[in-house]
């Protein structure tokens, strides 16, 4: 594994612990570090969060922040993509670069509009043409890590 992680999927104020275990599992998979943007809605150290993630937890690269306001300076702004059901633009639209950055809202309540709005243009949304309202936070994650992966192992 190397230091550097091949993508960023940060989760913003996650609320299930088996979503973010499996996501953690994801990032292990591809060497993609994890950022979890606080509050939570469970503690890092609940069991169906390490059983979500089985024995690779300890191989998982993360971190956490205590709020967006604290993370945002660390991303380069043009390597930061919004999933969102509300956007326009489909999930394998941009150009994904080893380093970006993917940015995920809550299951329940997704993120705010505010940061809808100040990164617009970066906005992009995972189709859904059958009758859900949305897709499983980790499955979602796990689409559009592996269409970013996808994208810049075959460059």
């Amino acid at each position: 594994m190397t230091s550097e992680p091949i993508l960023n999927i940060v989760l913003y104020q996650p609320e299930i612990p088996q979503n973010t275990g499996n996501i953690g599992r994801t990032c292990t998979a591809l060497n993609a570090k994890l950022w979890i943007v606080r509050p939570t809605g469970f503690r890092m150290d609940e069991k169906q969060l390490q059983r979500a993630g089985l024995d690779y937890w300890q191989h998982l690269q993360w971190e956490a922040a205590d709020s967006w306001d604290h993370l945002l300076p660390r991303i380069p702004s043009d390597r930061l993509w919004i999933f969102t059901k509300f956007a326009s633009q489909a999930y394998t639209a941009p150009h994904y670069q080893p380093g970006d950055w993917l940015l995920f809202g809550s299951e329940s309540s997704g993120l705010p509009a505010s940061l809808r709005e100040k990164f617009a243009s970066q906005c992009v949304s995972v189709s859904m043409p059958g009758p859900v309202r949305s897709l499983n936070l980790s499955v979602t994650v796990g689409i559009a890590a592996y269409e970013a992966y996808r994208q810049f192992s075959l460059a």
